[in-house]
């Protein structure tokens, strides 16, 4: 998956919360942003720190996100 339709589906997906689309460059500012939105901080996402890239990321948020689904 590419970063954009990664983007676009989560901006869709979550769109109340109005995430927005940004280049992939600044995938670490989109998940600082994300992390500042009340049901992403209950849901416990992971800080960019850890992270290499935003693949690598985005795996573990869809654990996370799998876990509250349950």
């Amino acid at each position: 998956m590419t970063w954009n339709y990664y983007c676009l589906l989560m901006e869709e997906l979550f769109a109340a919360n109005q995430l927005g689309n940004v280049p992939e460059e600044k995938w670490r500012e989109w998940v600082d942003g994300m992390n500042g939105i009340g049901f992403f901080v209950q849901s416990g996402i992971p800080d960019h720190r850890t992270f290499e890239t935003w693949q690598d990321w985005a795996a573990s948020m869809v654990g996370i996100m799998n876990l509250g689904n349950t």
